[in-house]
């Protein structure tokens, strides 16, 4: 089966939106990345494109189905923002969380994307799974965070003035909305709506560990220190005009 056939893509007038793999780049670097997928590089043969069946009610996009991703989409890209410009993309993702990238499919709707994001006018929507089962049935958390002063790959939050002398550059305040759909009292597991307006990176990670509930196969922040899936998933976005 060509590859591009196990890619979803949902498009309107405006984007294309289509899903990333867990532990894939989402751009180009050092590591082969989603978008080299795009452009015809065959796939690490580990790289898995399976899809939890849980998340499909979740998924936030009308007529939402499998598809062929058909090469004019990509022409269109390549042609009107090439390579160098990563095909038009709005959105990065961690290397290790799966699912939806926008594209623009032009100026005009990438730089009203830009606009609105900006103004703090897009709510991004992502699924998370903790190995725990939250007293509450919703919580905000605005905890500041930084970068590790030593570790290029990892964020730290802020409780005390005294925390700060750990990070580098400037502190970040975002706000990150939780609401839990489901938790199975069997396994422990809760399974989270979590919404981010501004993203600093890695926000929700820190965010949720911060607060005592990892993000399950999270070997960052969390407890987990076994190779696995990390369980967090992009699942949609709203734009607040």
């Amino acid at each position: 089966m060509d590859i591009l056939s196990k890619i979803i893509c949902y498009h309107n007038d405006d984007f294309y939106v289509m899903w990333k793999p867990n532990a894939l780049p989402t751009t180009f670097g050092k590591e082969q990345c989603f978008l080299d997928i795009l452009l015809g590089k065959n796939p690490d043969p580990n790289t898995d494109f399976s899809i939890p069946n849980f998340l499909l009610p979740y998924i936030d996009l009308p007529d939402f189905k499998l598809c062929a991703l058909k090469q004019d989409a990509i022409q269109h890209q390549l042609h009107n923002f090439w390579k160098e410009k990563e095909l038009w993309l709005l959105n990065r993702l961690d290397n290790e969380t799966a699912w939806f990238l926008y594209f623009a499919k032009t100026q005009a709707a990438f730089d009203r994307y830009r606009q609105f994001q900006s103004e703090g006018k897009i709510n991004k929507w992502y699924i998370a799974q903790i190995q725990w089962i939250p007293k509450e049935s919703s919580f905000e958390v605005d905890m500041p965070i930084m970068h590790h002063k030593y570790k290029e790959d990892r964020m730290i939050f802020i409780r005390t003035p005294k925390d700060e002398l750990k990070g580098r550059s400037k502190v970040h305040h975002p706000i990150t909305i939780v609401k839990v759909l489901h938790s199975d009292e069997t396994t422990g597991i809760s399974t989270l709506l979590v919404g981010i307006y501004k993203w600093v990176r890695h926000q929700i990670r820190v965010h949720l560990a911060g607060v005592g509930y990892p993000v399950r196969g999270d070997t960052l922040y969390g407890k987990d220190i076994t190779p696995g899936k990390l369980c967090l998933w992009s699942v949609g976005f709203q734009i607040h005009e």
